[in-house]
């Protein structure tokens, strides 16, 4: 009887709550296409290029890593699609 209770608390422990919150690899492919986006419209001023540009490098690269994204400098919506139908 221990055994079984042993057993099914490791279980429990093992899979993640439910309500858990979740990141995938299509949600920083997103997140790059976003930033390209709001770049190519003017959404940042000049003095918030240099860390907006870091964080878009280390997403990109990243993604590069995981095989979410091709060689290219940038996110487009071919590589979106490949990623999300992938996971």
């Amino acid at each position: 009887m221990q055994e079984q209770a042993t057993q099914e608390t490791q279980t429990e422990q093992a899979a993640p709550p439910e309500n858990a919150v979740q990141l995938q690899l299509s949600d920083l492919v997103v997140c790059a296409q976003a930033i390209q986006l709001a770049s190519q419209r003017g959404a940042f001023r000049a003095d918030e290029f240099t860390q907006i540009g870091g964080v878009f490098d280390r997403i990109t690269t990243f993604l590069r890593a995981s095989g979410a994204l091709g060689s290219s400098s940038a996110p487009t919506s071919d590589e979106t699609v490949a990623s999300t139908t992938a996971e």
